[in-house]
């Protein structure tokens, strides 16, 4: 820890030790920037998170990140209101389980290896200034020429801009014992928008949801496990919840001002169908680190660009996909049991994407919409869930 703040100068500070923020001030490090990362809290520490890493992200962690992995995931259960189920498995792992203090941990260390200075503790409080910044913290005051925030969903930098959060997830976990070994249950039907998980974590289970509705979400999960055959007899322990933001539209990416910028979840970048985040925080903070060194002058715009390109049209068709698949849960199931699954696993893979899991999908979804069969169940779901 640096005792004389004042007399430091950054090329760039980053807010926030979560995977955006450690991503960000490894990358930028490691092309050569002069680089302070601050973390609120001592690490490592508790963060809430369901903790599960598609595989398509392992290409932009750093070397050692397999010691990280509590489970690994081949596959798993797409359930329909806890009762009725499809199986798929993977020869290939399609995921894996990490706890989110060890792992955010160790992405700070590899920052810290690759050059960033970090302050533990130390708790931003505010920033002033445009060609050079001065940013205030509770242990004093550094200056910088850029911003970086990635203090999640309550972000201070964001608000100081003039940002608020409209869309949201609100999740809620608890923890329990039990062994799930290689699979995962994501459960719809549940919540009028949004999904269950069981996932294993170790020697543990990871039971909770995520929805976009208005539902009480302690009541409705503390219901779903009376009803499911799993869970039902067991022990519910360390009930917690948090909030995730997401975006369906472009115009919804909060990417910052002048020489303020904003990853992960600051920046609304997160996945509007699962509510997860990691991948996009690490994609998000290396697209950044590109901006700076490809133009510095302006590295917000060139910013802009890579992440219009490279992920809001993702988002943008998982929003498509959200929106089909919570509005017509059943129908969303139905399809679950043929290919659609088998693509969405390629999807955690990183073989194929959103868009063409929505144009390949939507042929196989117009089809079990307009199934006589479900559309009885479709029209009753309406009504029963308008009362």
């Amino acid at each position: 820890m640096v005792d004389n703040y004042k007399a430091v100068r950054y090329d760039a500070v980053v807010v926030g030790g979560g995977p955006a923020g450690a991503s960000s001030a490894r990358f930028l490090s490691e092309k050569g920037l002069k680089v302070l990362l601050l973390e609120k809290r001592k690490l490592p520490r508790f963060k809430l998170c369901a903790g599960c890493l598609s595989v398509r992200i392992t290409p932009l962690l750093p070397t050692g990140w397999e010691s990280e992995v509590l489970n690994t995931i081949r596959g798993g259960y797409l359930g329909f209101r806890g009762e009725k189920f499809h199986h798929k498995t993977s020869g290939e792992p399609v995921a894996y389980i990490i706890d989110r203090a060890s792992f955010d941990h160790f992405l700070v260390k590899s920052a810290v290896e690759s050059g960033a200075d970090l302050w533990e503790e130390t708790e931003f409080l505010s920033f002033e200034g445009d060609r050079t910044l001065r940013v205030r913290t509770d242990k004093g005051a550094v200056e910088t020429d850029l911003l970086i925030g990635a203090d999640g969903f309550y972000t201070k930098v964001g608000k100081q801009l003039g940002y608020q959060k409209r869309k949201f997830f609100r999740s809620v976990e608890f923890w329990t014992e039990g062994d799930l070994g290689e699979e995962v249950v994501i459960d719809i039907g549940i919540v009028k928008r949004g999904y269950g998980w069981i996932f294993p974590k170790g020697d543990k289970v990871s039971v909770g949801l995520a929805t976009t509705g208005r539902e009480n979400t302690l009541d409705v999960l503390k219901d779903y496990v009376k009803r499911h055959e799993l869970l039902k007899s067991k022990e519910v322990k360390g009930v917690k919840g948090w909030m995730i933001p997401y975006l369906t539209s472009p115009s919804e990416a909060q990417l910052g001002k002048g020489r303020v910028m904003l990853v992960g979840d600051s920046a609304n970048l997160v996945d509007p169908l699962l509510g997860e985040g990691i991948y996009y925080g690490v994609l998000g903070g290396k697209l950044l680190a590109e901006s700076i060194t490809q133009n510095p002058g302006s590295p917000l715009q060139t910013y802009t660009d890579l992440v219009r390109r490279e992920i809001i049209p993702e988002l943008v068709y998982a929003g498509k996909i959200a929106r089909l698949a919570y509005n017509f849960q059943r129908p969303a199931f139905i399809m679950g049991g043929g290919f659609t699954m088998d693509r969405f696993l390629k999807l955690l893979r990183g073989e194929t994407d959103y868009k063409e899991l929505y144009i390949k999908g939507m042929p196989d979804f117009v089809r079990s919409l307009l199934s006589f069969e479900n559309f009885s169940h479709i029209i009753i779901d309406k009504i029963l869930r308008r009362r």
